[in-house]
């Protein structure tokens, strides 16, 4: 208990994000309502079926939790759906096991070249969807040199896989991340994809990391012709998210709460302000943006506003009438911490057509019925 303060005692008043949700880039719990009147009639462009159906895609990383979202969806649209896998000791990769028989999966390590090259080989893909990738950050600053070699070599990898094998290739997409930006100017917020206003100053091996990504891709394509399709995701959640993650943090014991196992909450570093995004709507994102072949260009996806964590945590006991008091555990404090990242979407919007459809009630709401119907992840505690 020695580590754990009650957040009242860590909460910081901060003039710039008071500005901000002036200018409505700030979710505020107690104006719920303002914020999900925008969510009403809203209508995103969607997929098109006949583009999609009985394309060969590859999705590296198809057990994460964003690409097994993504193989639902593009199962959905009529796609032969391949992935990579790690091999595990124990076959077993819960957030795809319901798609056992409908995907076809591939075991791979992505930096192996001659693995990733007959790979290339048997399935000639359509469409790549590059999502594998360590990425927790914590990791990143216990193993740098791992995830960095991982991240950055086998991207190269890939690259390289689809240069000799690009015949029938229509995109490969990269999702890289908002975490590129890093140490972000209060003043610069919300951030855009012109680096010129908005300079990578990433605060994490992992970030480096998506930097390093988002340039291959960009040099594979001017240098290639290679029709890269680059992502920057900001933070997106949902069911089946990592518990370790900060919203499953909050979803999981939320539950445990409601189930009478604890009487607190603890977290981390309760004044970050984050961006979040359903992941089925980030991923309706990469399927958008690989069909209208925007080769090259860097596309946030975000929802365009922010909230503190502390706010996530109060708007979370709202939904759900708990009034259990609320702790910050020093120990999950990042030695490198982005204290503030919102991004603006206007010009996926533009380009695109895609919108967020899917409210940060959505996330809060699924994040906990999932806990709810998987007890078996309760009393777990995240790092």
């Amino acid at each position: 208990m020695n580590n754990l303060i009650p957040i009242e005692k860590v909460i910081e008043e901060n003039p710039r994000v008071k500005e901000l949700e002036n200018q409505g880039f700030i979710i505020n719990p107690t104006k719920i309502s303002e914020y999900l009147d925008d969510f009403k009639n809203r209508i995103s462009a969607t997929p098109n079926r006949d583009y999609w159906k009985e394309k060969r895609v590859l999705i590296t990383g198809i057990s994460g939790f964003a690409g097994s979202y993504l193989a639902e969806e593009l199962l959905d649209l009529g796609c032969e759906v391949h992935g990579t896998i790690r091999r595990h000791a124990v076959p077993m990769h819960e957030n795809i096991e319901h798609l056992r028989g409908r995907v076809s999966l591939h075991e791979a390590d992505i930096t192996s070249a001659e693995r990733i090259l007959g790979i290339f080989e048997k399935i000639e893909p359509n469409a790549v969807f590059h999502l594998a990738a360590e990425s927790f950050i914590p990791t990143s600053f216990r193993e740098p040199a791992r995830v960095a070699h991982n991240n950055i070599i086998g991207t190269i990898k890939i690259f390289e896989a689809v240069r000799r094998f690009n015949n029938n290739l229509d995109s490969i997409q990269v999702a890289c991340s908002s975490e590129q930006y890093g140490l972000v100017d209060p003043n610069e917020v919300p951030v855009t994809e012109d680096i010129k206003k908005n300079p990578f100053r990433p605060r994490s091996v992992y970030g480096i990391s998506k930097c390093a990504t988002e340039q291959i891709a960009w040099l594979y394509y001017n240098s290639y012709g290679i029709p890269s399709i680059i992502t920057r995701g900001f933070n997106h959640e949902g069911p089946r998210r990592g518990i370790q993650f900060s919203t499953s943090v909050v979803h999981r014991q939320i539950v445990e709460i409601l189930n009478k196992l604890r009487d607190n909450i603890i977290i981390g570093n309760p004044n970050a302000i984050r961006d979040y995004t359903h992941v089925k709507d980030t991923v309706n994102a990469y399927i958008l943006v690989s069909e209208k072949k925007s080769y090259g260009e860097p596309y946030n996806v975000c929802s365009g506003k922010g909230i503190t964590i502390a706010n996530y945590v109060e708007l979370a006991k709202r939904i759900f009438n708990v009034s259990a008091e609320v702790f910050v555990d020093k120990n999950r404090l990042r030695p490198s911490e982005v204290p503030l990242l919102i991004g603006r979407n206007d010009k996926i919007i533009n380009d695109i057509g895609w919108k967020p459809i899917r409210s940060i009630i959505d996330i809060i709401k699924e994040g906990v019925k999932y806990f709810q119907e998987h007890p078996d992840q309760l009393g777990i505690e995240a790092h």
